[in-house]
């Protein structure tokens, strides 16, 4: 039980430790303690072993145990006293790892339970090789890194490993200037690290390179930074940027940073980029490929995006933009130009953007507003989302007509100034105010509507709700409800038909139409209309209401729910020639 609930508190401990990981900010006074005080986890986890084989002998040998403790206390004093030397450490400290392992092999010995069987002895041969190991290399070690002279360069640095040690920022080269022509390219392919690249009114295009080095002091960085160069080669009108790096075995990443003058090229093409990408002010055709994170602002011309393995943002761009097989968040602001999108996880925002979208995603959040198109294409389509699945899809404030075909996603429309077709599946549609016509096909989805001026057409195996209707309307589902209201008369047919559903419809009463209703197994009831309420509780009931030959036709069937036809009042229209006169 000792053993359970000692590994019970290191479990729950890691875990804590990985939530302050995550949540803490960087430089944190809690990551600056975990940064010094992480191997004491070490040291317990050895203590838990040791313990489990004092109990129940599981594991079958307190050597291990002992190590892992030896190891961490190493670490340990390591971290608090500032040494990141791997020979310097275990030239120092190899006697605490030799004492741990003698230990370790004498508590075996005579902690030996008679059920164990036969006794081990803690100086086998096999355990004197393993010591002499230690202490032959502790002495070799303790040597070497007093006289690094003998190691000819080679470097033995836990920053090597990504995880100790401070980054430190050096650029000892001057800026270097390269030739740009209108119709030349800046090219920059396979770089390790960041690369920026801006414009700057009145400026020479210059080439910086900022070297990040993790290190244990700034000196160590300049001398690390020494073997790193930028290298410009000018191929035709294209310039080719590069980092070189000769014999750097320490961890590292470069910045480059590349200022140019406001004038137009033909742009960048950027290639499996390590780091984040971000382009400022620039005028010209830009291609990136393969990169990490992406910022694109104030630039004119196209942006053509290729698999990116981080966020894409691209804001204030006059022209076409193309973002493919995107994993990550997608943010697009102000894009004046057509915009071609396709995703997997993760989100799209498009915002406060004029020109055409077609996007295609799974497994995405889908955001899209303030979108307006060019006048002369007015009767095309301004959103496309087509082969889309598992997505959530919000759009509102949309200046043209929207076509979405997307397999089990849910789908809110809002304001939407053109016609509006969705077709999905299993997951809910909501629409309100769509001034042109609406029409949905959504299998095993509730729909609601509010405010439609156009012509409706819906179709679906769940529930239907529609307020404040004006056009045409036809409404079928198989199994649910259908609840239609107006607060206008009717300036359209009205068909509603459902297979196991009730059908309730709320009409002004000062409008005039034919009405014809049905059930196979309910009854038809009225509510207002006194001219026909005489007529209430059946299974067929037709009449007409203040109609005219031109009148519109009411149209509902169900087979084994009941229909219900009620009066909204007056209607809307007539309520303001009240109020005007």
């Amino acid at each position: 039980m000792f053993k359970r609930l000692a590994t019970l508190l290191l479990g729950i401990g890691l875990i804590g430790l990985g939530v302050l990981l995550f949540t803490a900010p960087g430089g944190s006074a809690v990551m600056q303690w975990l940064t010094k005080a992480w191997p004491a986890f070490l040291i317990l986890a050895g203590l838990v072993r040791v313990f489990g084989y004092l109990v129940d002998r599981h594991p079958r040998s307190p050597v291990g145990g002992m190590m892992i403790t030896g190891i961490g206390g190493v670490l340990l004093a390591a971290n608090l006293r500032g040494d990141r030397s791997l020979l310097l450490m275990f030239g120092q400290y190899w006697f605490f790892l030799l004492l741990a392992f003698i230990v370790g092999r004498v508590l075996w010995q005579y902690t030996h339970r008679i059920e164990d069987g036969k006794r081990p002895r803690a100086f086998s041969p096999g355990a004197i090789f393993v010591m002499v190991l230690l202490v032959g290399s502790g002495l070799a070690s303790n040597y070497l890194a007093k006289n690094q002279q003998h190691l000819q360069g080679v470097q033995f640095k836990l920053g090597q490993l990504g995880f100790w040690g401070n980054r430190f920022a050096v650029e000892d080269e001057p800026p270097q200037q390269f030739s740009v022509f209108q119709d030349g390219r800046l090219l920059v392919s396979d770089f390790k690290g960041d690369v920026e690249i801006s414009t700057l009114e009145g400026s020479l295009p210059t080439a910086r390179l900022v070297q990040h080095i993790r290190a244990n002091n700034q000196e160590e960085a300049n001398q690390v930074a020494k073997n790193i160069r930028l290298q410009i080669t000018q191929a035709g009108k294209n310039v080719q940027f590069a980092a070189f790096a000769e014999n750097v075995l320490a961890d590292f990443t470069s910045t480059l940073i590349l200022t140019l003058p406001p004038t137009p090229f033909s742009g960048v093409e950027l290639s499996n980029i390590t780091g984040d990408v971000k382009l400022t002010g620039l005028r010209g055709n830009h291609a990136i490929r393969n990169g990490k994170g992406l910022e694109v602002r104030n630039n004119s011309g196209d942006v053509k995006v290729e698999n990116p393995q981080g966020s894409v943002e691209l804001f204030a761009v006059q022209g076409n933009v193309t973002v493919s097989d995107s994993i990550r968040e997608v943010s697009l602001g102000e894009i004046r130009g057509s915009m071609i999108v396709t995703a997997t996880n993760g989100s799209i925002n498009i915002a406060e953007s004029v020109g055409a979208v077609k996007l295609r995603a799974q497994n995405a959040r889908i955001e899209i507003q303030n979108l307006s198109g060019d006048a002369k294409q007015a009767n095309q389509t301004l959103v496309a989302i087509e082969n889309t699945s598992n997505s959530r899809i919000t759009l509102s404030e949309i200046q043209g007509n929207v076509a979405i075909n997307a397999e089990r996603s849910r789908v809110e429309a809002e304001n939407i100034t053109g016609n509006l077709a969705v077709k999905t599946s299993s997951e809910r549609v909501q629409v309100n105010r769509v001034s042109g016509t609406l029409k949905i096909n959504a299998e095993n989805s509730i729909v609601t509507v509010e405010e439609v001026s156009g012509a409706a057409e819906i179709e679906t195996t769940e529930d239907v709700t529609i307020q404040g209707f004006r056009g045409s309307l036809n409404v079928m589902t198989s199994s649910g409800a259908i609840t239609l209201a107006t607060d206008e008369k009717l300036a359209g047919n009205v068909k509603a038909t459902t297979e196991r559903g009730r059908i309730r419809i709320s009409l002004p009463e000062d409008s005039g139409f034919k009405f014809d209703a049905g059930s196979e197994r309910g009854r038809i009831r009225l509510r207002g209309f006194e001219a026909a309420s005489s007529q209430n509780r059946q299974r067929q009931l037709a009449f007409e209401h203040n109609a005219a030959a031109n009148s519109p036709t009411v149209v509902l069937r169900s087979e084994r729910g009941d229909i219900e036809l009620q009066s909204s009042g007056l209607a809307l229209a007539s309520r303001e020639n009240d109020k005007e006169r």
